[in-house]
């Protein structure tokens, strides 16, 4: 096609450095620009999208509902690897590597390893080339061949930590150190080490950074000299940049922390920063690398080797350098047939009828596009060497997904390492939020996790009992610390522990728990009450997680107890409720639950201990939960607090402040009433619901999700204990579930490690376990679940 009236015409605008241009893969499946075809940029949007593919045609689907006409093909071929070598030559003729005189760290960029075919294409006109008359379009089409991908931008922008400044490096005092000079620092004073060399700002003085766990990383001459002089803050020397950044250090707040003045900080000692180069990577550069090295065993105990296999089902998740937390939850997830059948045979549906106009930003669009990846097979292909040796599939990249999901949230927005459990619940919450707003949820597949628990709490005194029920999506499992053997060594290493029945746990998650100065609505005055916690209602999946941690000297350790989990199936009947029993009286009701505290000196009127508060916010709990935990506690120390936390995160106002208005509170907002109410729910609810959320439309649309209209916690009078209501549609009387899914933690720190998946696979006898670590899978004969954090068990019906 030569000229082209849409191309002619056309005033498009050039995407800014902020824009996200989507041209490495489609928006709506995980076809890439490596492919045959290309990717479609639309000019105007420069959405992303896959054209002319046996399966769909996704660029055509996005022109003719947007009426956006013209789009940018591109497509990514490698360059042929060159034949000869830059190698120098030794005396003898033998080619010998070039002399290197300075440490660099350099990637190849792509332009050196790629070329990239490019053309304009008008879906107005059949999707025909344009090849004349683009002038009016050629500073958008250069901006978009220019334009960093969208998830390149993304993990730039995450991985830029929000490490902030801190007053010691503003209130800095410098007194070069006697014998100073520029010589001294290409080695640590103390040792032999030319590497991980970390100045003092104060003095010069230079030591290496700190010994790892394994031996490596330094000989702590760094910290050992804080200690000694109490100078605060430090540079890595390696990490010094032109633009004046590198890798600082602060001993005080014991934190990664940026100098604000770090050019000025170096003129001291004759260090300018304009002549310095990089020479090695940056703390998150390393940490990065580390996450993508992480290679997790796959062999048997005896030493075979696990096949790879691929195949619908059997697709892989590319690890984006600290991904792992979420693609083990996903793999558990989206083996459930529940995820599975809402979105991967209606992803085709859905795509045509969605009205966002950013698929990429679409959490529906992601959730269908993950499960087409997932389950098509497409992407499920094992790779072959020059040897024709099988190795394993490369697996499909979750960066929009992730993107989508996470949107807003002050954590998994990040590209740090996150917990597995808070991701589930994330996820949940999130699906749970968009599928309302699609034919008022009746195809939420959350809720398969959805039950109800039955509280029951008698006081000792008049014998009157009170029982509750809370819907909540998933349980909490303690495990019992009991040492077996000291390590013996003479080292550090914690005692070993013995092994615990999955029967044992649950017996200690429903035992009974001595609440001591409970304000009895009967006897008028504080008593010691009972109080347990059991199954009201069992969902039709069971997601469960272990509470594999204490505190240590305030910090979290992890505790590595085997949990016995059998492969078969479990009957959870002795650990369900039923209700008021013949013979028993209930307690007067009260106005809410606050007579369970103490007398004389609540827990909710104490004042917080902020040293308590401050390390449960180190721990990355938000500050609203810290200080709910500790008020909730009584201030009974960062352990209590920490579990209190664990055991009510399923609280849909956990991250409403104790001092949140009432229902006397102000008007709430109209505008905010008439959003709600147009999700379907009554004027009454909404506005119930805003005041007790003070104000705050998204804490009340949580409500709303979570709560059934009548009160925070359901009574239960009824001799059946009237949970039904509490719980999701898919509860039953059932009991009886098998192992179908669990995530692990390898690591021996709560903060680091990596999560791998088991899944489950077919029914009966032809039942296969696979583990998926990232995008590796491999067939299982029989997994070995002790050592799981999160449990997914189906319900037998």
């Amino acid at each position: 096609m030569s000229l082209c009236e849409h191309a002619l015409n056309s005033r498009l605008t050039p995407p800014s450095s902020s824009t996200p241009v989507y041209k490495e893969e489609c928006t709506q499946c995980f076809d890439s620009y490596d492919m045959d075809g290309g990717i479609d940029v639309c000019l105007t949007c420069f959405n992303g999208a896959c054209s002319q593919r046996p399966h769909h045609n996704h660029a055509q689907q996005h022109a003719l509902r947007a009426s956006h006409p013209l789009s940018l093909n591109i497509r990514r071929v490698p360059k042929p690897k060159p034949a000869h070598s830059t190698s120098a030559s030794d005396d003898n003729g033998d080619e010998r590597p070039a002399k290197q005189t300075k440490l660099e760290i350099r990637e190849e960029s792509d332009g050196e390893k790629y070329d990239y075919e490019t053309y304009v294409r008008c879906w107005a006109c059949s999707g025909a080339r344009v090849e004349e008359g683009l002038e009016n379009i050629q500073p958008t089409v250069d901006a978009v061949i220019h334009a960093v991908e969208a998830s390149k931008g993304s993990e730039i922008k995450a991985w830029s930590e929000e490490v902030k400044p801190c007053e010691h490096f503003e209130t800095l005092e410098q007194t070069p150190m006697l014998g100073f000079s520029l010589d001294s620092v290409h080695q640590c004073s103390k040792c032999e080490k030319r590497d991980n060399l970390w100045m003092c700002l104060g003095c010069g003085h230079v030591g290496c950074g700190r010994r790892q766990y394994d031996g490596s990383g330094g000989n702590n001459h760094a910290i050992e000299h804080f200690e000694a002089t109490g100078h605060r803050v430090s540079i890595k020397l390696g990490t010094i940049t032109p633009e004046g950044t590198a890798d600082a250090y602060c001993y005080v707040c014991d934190d990664n922390k940026v100098d604000p003045h770090l050019a000025t900080h170096l003129q001291v000692f004759g260090i300018s920063v304009s002549a310095q180069q990089k020479t090695e990577k940056s703390v998150a550069e390393l940490q990065l690398e580390q996450n993508l090295k992480f290679d997790f065993s796959m062999t048997t105990a005896d030493g075979t080797q696990l096949q790879p296999v691929a195949g619908p089902g059997l697709t892989g998740l590319r690890n984006l350098g600290n991904s792992c937390y979420m693609s083990s939850v996903l793999q558990c997830v989206f083996g459930i047939d529940r995820f599975r059948d809402r979105y991967f045979p209606t992803a085709a549906e859905h795509f045509v009828t969605c009205t966002q106009s950013r698929p990429a930003q679409c959490v529906l669009c992601q959730l269908h596009k993950l499960a087409d990846g997932l389950w098509s097979g497409r992407y499920a292909i094992l790779e072959t060497d020059e040897e024709g040796k099988t190795g394993h599939q490369q697996g499909i990249p979750p960066a929009q997904f992730k993107t989508a999901i996470a949107k807003d949230h002050y954590e998994f927005s990040t590209m740090r390492q996150q917990d597995a459990f808070e991701f589930l619940q994330h996820l949940a919450k999130q699906v749970n939020i968009v599928e309302r707003s699609v034919e008022s949820g009746a195809k939420d597949p959350t809720r398969v996790f959805d039950f109800s628990t039955e509280e029951r709490l008698q006081c000792s005194e008049c014998s009157r009992v009170r029982y509750k029920a809370q819907k909540v999506s998933s349980a909490s499992l303690p495990v019992i610390k009991r040492p077996v053997a000291e390590s013996g060594d003479g080292s550090d290493s914690p005692a070993q522990l013995a092994p615990v029945s999955l029967k044992e746990c649950l017996d200690l998650m429903t035992s009974d728990e001595t609440v001591d100065g409970y304000n009895c609505p009967q006897c008028q005055k504080p008593t010691t009450a009972i109080k347990s916690t059991k199954f009201a209602t069992f969902p039709k999946v069971l997601a469960m997680q272990v509470r594999r941690f204490e505190l240590v000297n305030w910090v979290p350790q992890k505790l590595d107890v085997p949990v016995q989990v059998p492969l078969d199936q479990i009957d959870l009947e002795p650990y369900k409720g039923h209700g008021i029993q013949p013979g028993e009286e209930l307690l007067p009701e009260t106005e809410d639950a606050a007579d369970s505290a103490p007398s004389g000196n609540p827990a909710d009127e104490q004042p917080v201990d902020e040293e308590v508060v401050s390390q449960l916010e180190s721990m990355g709990f938000p500050r609203v939960r810290c200080v709910k935990a500790v008020k909730k506690t009584g201030n009974s120390g960062a352990e209590a607090a920490m579990n209190w936390i664990f055991e009510h995160m399923e609280d849909a106002d956990i991250d409403v402040p104790e001092d949140t208005p009432a229902a006397s509170g102000p008007a709430v907002d109209p505008e905010a009433v008439e959003q709600l109410m147009a999700m379907g729910f009554s004027k009454e609810r909404v506005e119930k619901e805003l005041v007790k959320a003070g104000g705050d439309p998204n804490r009340a649309l949580d409500r709303l999700l979570n709560f059934d209209g009548t009160e925070d916690d359901v009574a239960m009078a009824s001799p059946d204990g009237g949970a039904a209501a509490a719980a999701g549609d898919d509860s039953e009387d059932a009991s009886v579930f098998e192992l179908t899914g669990f995530v692990s933690h390898k690591g021996s720190s709560v903060h680091c490690g990596h999560y791998i998946a088991n899944v489950r696979q077919g029914l009966g006898a032809d039942t296969q376990w696979f583990l998926f670590n990232d995008s590796k899978v491999v067939a299982q004969g029989s997994p070995d679940p002790e050592q799981a954090y999160i449990y997914f068990f189906t319900r037998n019906d």
